[in-house]
């Protein structure tokens, strides 16, 4: 059963707006999930700031539950690296680190690096007939003058855990589910205004890419098809940390350059 939220919002959070305290509606995972998807996608997004406290009893009040699926919406976020639990003060949100952000960008990267050079080496192309449907689809939704953000962001999605997908590494393939900070990678993109691919000259960018990635796996260019991959996960890297930064934020220049 979906939870939802009552119809006023309860100004008890502080250092959050009132944006941040909008009654929402929950629709999947379990009550302490959907509570931590929420609230980590403020802190993302900057409606709580670094050293915000966020009362227990208000996101209870907020989403009409009790404390206790709040304080393990909580322990979620604390292992996600977003919030600090102090005994008797509570939780407090931890200056998010746009370097983190970065590095998980690298490591997604280098992952899907080594899948394309699996599919372009491997003589078998049958694998590849899933991604040609995937890429027909991401090709009608830029056509489209009315595609919604979030439905081209889930198509975008889908290339990429597809060429994850039909690797053929099972290693990897459990590596890239496994990695860290996923919640976080999730928290991005799951999202009413994902960070990226707003434009539609972005868009057809990201179209084309894809379209030069699956053309050099047809033709088993693995040195093409690893650049290009790489070129996408840099680009999309980059506009991520434009919408993210703020006045005082430090980049490594070194992490964006690794890509």
């Amino acid at each position: 059963m979906d939870i939802a939220a009552p119809d006023t919002t309860v100004p008890d959070t502080a250092g959050a707006d009132a944006s941040a305290l909008r009654p929402v509606r929950l629709h999947a995972l379990t009550p302490a999930e959907q509570i931590a998807k929420h609230l980590g996608q403020g802190i993302l997004q900057g409606r709580y700031g670094p050293g915000d406290r966020i009362g227990e009893q208000a996101v209870a009040d907020l989403f009409a539950v009790s404390r206790g699926p709040v304080r393990d919406a909580l322990r979620l976020l604390e292992k996600q690296g977003l919030v600090e639990i102090s005994p008797r003060r509570g939780a407090f949100v931890v200056a998010f680190v746009l370097n983190d952000v970065i590095d998980s960008f690298n490591l997604r990267a280098s992952l899907l690096a080594l899948a394309v050079r699996y599919l372009a080496r491997n003589p078998d192309k049958s694998a590849l007939a899933p991604l040609a449907e995937r890429l027909e689809e991401l090709r009608r939704l830029t056509q489209a003058k009315d595609t919604p953000l979030t439905e081209f962001v889930k198509a975008i999605g889908r290339m990429g855990t597809g060429l994850i997908q039909c690797c053929g590494n099972r290693q990897l393939i459990q590596t890239y589910r496994n990695l860290p900070h996923d919640a976080v990678w999730q928290m991005l993109w799951v999202t009413q205004q994902p960070m990226d691919y707003d434009a539609p000259a972005r868009r057809l960018d990201s179209l084309h890419d894809y379209e030069q990635v699956l053309l050099a796996l047809q033709r088993g260019h693995a040195a093409k098809a690893e650049a290009t991959m790489r070129k996408i996960m840099a680009d999309s890297c980059r506009e991520v940390v434009r919408h993210m930064r703020r006045p005082g934020d430090a980049v490594d220049a070194f992490r964006l350059q690794a890509l």
